[in-house]
């Protein structure tokens, strides 16, 4: 993959990798794994692959809204509340900063938005980073 393409599209093209897996199965999978990355890959990738995955499994479980702490990972809040396997704090961490990247979010304490296209379908995202939390809105889900 060019690492000219930006990190929109990248994070757009796992995500549409990653359509007809079961996000929270391939998360449960790639951690049994111990997060092992095809080799060849950029540093990115891996990050990237994570945050797709995680917001898949708030889309696809119409979840409201999900919170992301590089040191206490992903907890999703929708009909029910629960926390998805969590990455090595540098996936987060790195996934964290191409999130905010996208978004445009360059002060502290920030607002952003993000839209994805899932199956045929446009959806934004809310980012707000408060301190190291990183909290996702999802309207319309």
């Amino acid at each position: 993959m060019s690492q000219t393409e930006s990190y929109h599209l990248r994070l757009q093209r796992q995500i549409d990798c990653q359509l007809e897996v079961k996000p929270k199965d391939a998360l449960v999978a790639w951690e049994n794994s111990g997060w092992n990355e095809e080799s060849g890959t950029d540093g990115d990738e891996a990050p990237l692959k994570y945050l797709a995955l995680v917001l898949l499994e708030a889309i696809e479980s119409r979840s409201v809204r999900l919170s992301i702490d590089r040191e206490r990972g992903v907890t999703i809040f929708g009909d029910s509340t629960y926390m998805l396997p969590k990455a090595p704090s540098m996936y987060i961490a790195r996934g964290l900063e191409i999130l905010r990247e996208i978004a445009g979010m360059d002060s502290p304490d920030a607002l952003g938005r993000i839209s994805l296209g899932i199956r045929n379908d446009s959806l934004e995202l809310i980012i707000q980073k408060e301190a190291g939390l990183h909290i996702i809105n999802i309207p319309g889900v």
